[in-house]
């Protein structure tokens, strides 16, 4: 496979282009949640005892399920559900399909597909359910989490009969089997022949138009109430709208930190309020689809450049597993653990910290830009990303340009001593830790953290630098709970009849940190939105 093949499906996410010719998304700050479930819930859904006010439409659409958000999920369960005979009507915030997440992610990890056996590479169920419980340690709901992934195959294999091609890729972070299906498609490439199968099947779609409520009569689901003054009556609504990567207020109560938005801000939790306003209760996991890049600073408006280089190459440290501090200047994690799972390990290390600083001095600073710093550790066979990581080398051309701009915006430090970069950042306790640190590198052992000893560089050689990154995600996962049959549940764990949540919008199959075999969140997504399909057409 090409070295521009492998980056790409190292990265995960590909239509950027597509996601950024849309309105409210990649390189804007969070917006603010729809007004609706905003001022009645509160941003956090933990607002006023009315909730949401009922405003009947002016128009009725009938239907026998209302699906709000078309993205993974939603886009799966309607294609299910109106080749199963359903009338189907997916509402959707944005002007079409290829504005959300999904459109321009990497693509799925999945088991017991087509494409897994002419590979003779076939994931078993088993597999990746044993792989992924484990992972969680009991924390998410081991029975949902395995009929989702009993359903990502179906997921797969049905996105093939309409023409959207994908690709079996290798074991990228070294998990020990090969999940991850990359699409050839981005955007309406890819989109676009779900939407048509989901219209020959008598499917309709309303763009541009945003769920306010659930419409409820006698404790049980009658529909959905628009912004479009259009109520969606149906039996069963299905809510998938993204989680709330674009609500900097939800994001704040419950990961305790604003995260930069590298993906869609329409979704901003208005999906989430409305469960909650029905009756529906949180779940108690909440991580983030980090940034498999690099990081992001305080002043990152557009991260990335056409060819998904970092806009400013200094934010590509955060992936080589050098130095980091907590914003005291102590250590807080072994950072090999985030240059090797940079999505899972890395996003949620760095939301955990609220920001950190990476501390490097000038034999690594001269490394990575004229060796790279995959030869610069020794070629490590055993760091496994490496190869891949190395794509965001700082170069030769760019190197002192961005340093000056990083510095003139705030987010960075060169300096002569490591006492100047630690009055400079306001972290008391940086001297203290780049001296235990420079000892560890001498023996070769962490005696703090255990990280690997090729990642031990001494931070001994000035001029010094230091650079200070903020959270940052595609997507956030964690929301309301449902029960194993993907059914909304209230604060007695009792099941809301009709009302049913998939994709990001649950948080009751998104473990903490997010997973490390890449591609689950849209993989869960995918699975819960076929998984969801058939649990209506069987009831």
């Amino acid at each position: 496979m090409e070295t521009a093949m492998n980056r790409r499906a190292f990265l995960g996410l590909t239509a950027f282009g597509a996601l950024a010719a849309g309105a409210g998304l990649v390189g804007c700050a969070p917006q603010a949640s729809n007004a609706s479930a905003g001022e009645a819930l509160g941003e956090t859904g933990e607002g006023s005892a009315e909730g949401i006010k009922r405003k009947e439409g002016s128009e009725t659409k009938q239907c026998d399920v209302a699906i709000v958000g078309a993205g993974a999920a939603g886009l799966m369960a309607a294609m299910n559900l109106a080749r199963g005979g359903k009338k189907v009507v997916v509402i959707e915030a944005g002007p079409s399909a290829a504005i959300s997440n999904f459109s321009m992610c990497g693509g799925p990890t999945a088991c017991e597909t087509k494409l897994q056996a002419q590979e003779n590479a076939t994931v078993t169920l088993d597999q990746i359910f044993t792989y992924m419980n484990d992972f969680s340690r009991g924390s998410v709901n081991s029975a949902l989490l395995r009929n989702c992934l009993a359903h990502t195959g179906q997921a797969i294999d049905a996105m093939l009969d309409p023409g959207i091609g994908m690709e079996l890729i290798p074991d990228t972070y070294g998990v020990g089997f090969r999940g991850r299906h990359y699409f050839m498609e981005d955007g309406e490439g890819r989109t676009a022949p779900i939407v048509a199968d989901i219209e020959s099947n008598g499917g309709e779609f309303l763009y541009n138009t945003r769920g306010e409520k659930i419409i409820m009569e006698n404790g049980k689901v009658t529909g959905v109430q628009t912004d479009a003054g259009v109520d969606v009556l149906a039996p069963a609504v299905v809510v998938c709208t993204g989680g709330f990567g674009g609500n900097e207020e939800m994001q704040i109560e419950k990961l305790n930190t604003t995260v930069f938005p590298l993906g869609s801000t329409i979704s901003d939790g208005t999906g989430i309020n409305m469960v909650l306003d029905a009756g529906g209760a949180w779940d108690r996991n909440f991580a983030v689809l980090g940034n498999e890049c690099g990081a992001v600073s305080k002043a990152t408006t557009n991260p990335f450049t056409e060819d998904w280089h970092n806009t400013n190459e200094h934010l590509g440290y955060w992936l080589f597993g050098g130095l980091y501090t907590d914003p005291v200047g102590e250590r807080f994690i072994s950072e090999g653990k985030i240059a090797q799972f940079p999505l899972a390990v890395g996003g949620e290390a760095l939301l955990r910290a609220g920001k950190a600083y990476l501390i490097i001095d000038d034999d690594y600073y001269q490394a990575v830009q004229n060796e790279g710093i995959y030869a610069y550790l020794g070629e490590p066979e055993a760091w496994i990303a490496g190869p891949e990581a190395g794509y965001y080398n700082v170069t030769p051309e760019n190197g002192e340009a961005h340093l000056q701009e990083a510095i003139e915006q705030g987010w960075a430090v060169k300096a002569d001593s490591i006492a100047e970069i630690a009055e400079a950042f306001d972290l008391p306790a940086l001297e203290k830790t780049v001296e235990a640190y420079n000892g560890y590198c001498e023996k070769g052992v962490d005696e703090e953290y255990g990280k690997e000893a090729h990642f031990l560089k001494a931070v001994k050689t000035p001029p010094f630098y230091a650079f200070e990154y903020v959270p940052s995600c595609w997507s956030t996962n964690g929301g309301v709970k449902v029960d194993s049959h993907l059914r909304a549940v209230d604060k007695e764990n009792k099941a809301i009849p009709g009302l049913y949540v998939a994709g990001v919008d649950q948080g009751s199959v998104y473990s903490v940190p997010y997973y490390t075999n890449e591609g689950s969140s849209v993989g869960l997504a995918l699975g819960s939105g076929a998984y969801v399909a058939d649990e209506i057409l069987n009831a």
